[in-house]
C-alpha cells in the first residue's frame, strides 16, 4: 500500500489556474512511486542477466575458495579446474547436470532479500551459464524458515523432484516433491510426520531411489534412534524400504544399469565408528563394506556414464587441526574394474572446503 500522503493526492482538483504547478507537482508525485516500487520489482525478480558464459567440465562441485559458496568443474582426473558462478549474493549450496548433459539444477538463497525471503531454492541454467531463472518459491509461512534442497532429475529431463524443508522445521520434516522444469504442475508426493526424506536418484519415471531417517523409531531404552533407511518411493507417496531395520544408510546412489546401489553407512571399522562407503544389488542384498580411505565418513555422490568408478566424498569432521578451522576432507574416484583410488581434491582443506555434486553422464 502507498503512503496516505500519496493516495489522498487526487488528481480532478487540479483546475485550469494551477494546472501547469500541479502538473509538476503530479510528475513529483509519480517519481517518487516509482522509486518506491523499484526495490519490490527487484525482489520479485531476483536473478538479473546471466554473468558470461562457460565451458564447465564434467564432474561439478561447490567450494568456498572464492570467499563465498560457489559453483566450480574440473575433469575426471582433477586438472581444468574451473569457477564457473561469481555471484556472491548466490551461494550455491548443491548442483545436478540434466540426464543430457544440457542444463544444471542448483540449490541457492539471493542474499540481499530479508531473512524470511530469503529462501534456499532451486535454479536452473544452461550448461553453459546461460538462461537461468528460479524453478522453486518455498512458501513464507509464520515461523517458517522455507528451503528446498537434494534436486534431481527424471531421466527425460523434464521434471526435477527435490526435498523440502516443512514447517514446523523444529520436528525435522522433509518431505519430497516433483515439479516442471518450467516450474509447473509442483506437487507434493510425501506428507509424512517425524520423516526426514531426502532423494536420492531416479530408477524410472514413476520411482525414486530416496532414503529417509524415521524419527517415530524407538530403541531398547525408548529414545528415538532415528536410523537412516534406503527405500524406493512411488509417486503417490508409498515407501518400499529395501535397508535392512537395525542399519543406518543414506546418500544411495544407483549404477548407471540400475543393477548396483552405492551408498554410505554406518559401523565400524578396524575398531572405529563412522560412516563408510558400501555397495549392495538393487534389491537390496549382497551389501559389501568397500575401504577407500583412512577417513572417517566417506559418501558416495555419483557414478561414471559407463557404470565402472565411482566418484566419493570423504572427511575427518572430528580431526580439525586447529577450532574453527576446516577439517581433512578429500574428493575421490574409486574404480571398480580394479579397487584404485584416484584423489582429484581441488584445493587443500586448509585453503578452502570443497564438496563433489555431480558427474556429467554424456
Amino acid at each position: 500500500m502507498l503512503p496516505k500522503k500519496l493516495n489522498m493526492f487526487r488528481i480532478n482538483n487540479i483546475t485550469k489556474d494551477n494546472k501547469m504547478v500541479n502538473n509538476n507537482y503530479l510528475l513529483m508525485r509519480l517519481l517518487i512511486i516509482i522509486l518506491l516500487l523499484i526495490p519490490s520489482c527487484k525482489k520479485d525478480n531476483p536473478i538479473g542477466p546471466t554473468e558470461e558464459r562457460f565451458d564447465a567440465g564434467p564432474i561439478l562441485f561447490v567450494s568456498n575458495k572464492s570467499g563465498t559458496w560457489q559453483l566450480y568443474s574440473m575433469n575426471e582426473d582433477g586438472s581444468g579446474i574451473k569457477q564457473l558462478t561469481k555471484n556472491s549474493d548466490l551461494p550455491i549450496s548443491d548442483a545436478r547436470w540434466s540426464p543430457d548433459g544440457s542444463k544444471i539444477v542448483f540449490v541457492s538463497r539471493d542474499t540481499r532479500l530479508s531473512l524470511q525471503q530469503m529462501s534456499s531454492a532451486l535454479y536452473v541454467m544452461n550448461a553453459d551459464g546461460t538462461g537461468m531463472y528460479k524453478l522453486t518459491n518455498p512458501p513464507i509461512e509464520s515461523f517458517s524458515y522455507p528451503l528446498d534442497t537434494k534436486p534431481i532429475w527424471s531421466p527425460d529431463g523434464n521434471r526435477v523432484a527435490f526435498s523440502r524443508l516443512m514447517p514446523p522445521e523444529i520436528s525435522g520434516d522433509f518431505d519430497v516433491f516433483i515439479i516442471n522444469v518450467d516450474g509447473k504442475n509442483e506437487t507434493r508426493i510425501t506428507n509424512y510426520r517425524n520423516l526426514l526424506e531426502y532423494t536420492g536418484t531416479f530408477v524410472d519415471d514413476s520411482t525414486i531411489l530416496s532414503f529417509y531417517f524415521d524419527y517415530a523409531r524407538y530403541d531398547t531404552s525408548g529414545k528415538a534412534d532415528g536410523k537412516g533407511q534406503i527405500a524406493y518411493l512411488d509417486m503417490q507417496g508409498n515407501y518400499h524400504t529395501i535397508s535392512p531395520y537395525e542399519a543406518d544408510d543414506g546418500a544411495p546412489v544407483l549404477s548407471p544399469n540400475k543393477m548396483t546401489i552405492a551408498f554410505s553407512s554406518l559401523g565400524t571399522r578396524n575398531g572405529t565408528w563412522g560412516r563408510f562407503l558400501h555397495l549392495m544389488t538393487a534389491n537390496g542384498i549382497n551389501r559389501k563394506q568397500i575401504q577407500i580411505s583412512e577417513r572417517q565418513h566417506e559418501s558416495s555422490v555419483d557414478w561414471s556414464s559407463d557404470g565402472q568408478k565411482i566418484l566419493c566424498m570423504t572427511s575427518d569432521p572430528n580431526k580439525p587441526e586447529q577450532p574453527y578451522e576446516n577439517y581433512p576432507q578429500d574428493i575421490l574416484i574409486f574404480s571398480l574394474v580394479d579397487s584404485t583410488v584416484s584423489k582429484i581434491t581441488p584445493f587443500p582443506y586448509k585453503e578452502a572446503y570443497s564438496r563433489p555434486t555431480s558427474w556429467r553422464r554424456r
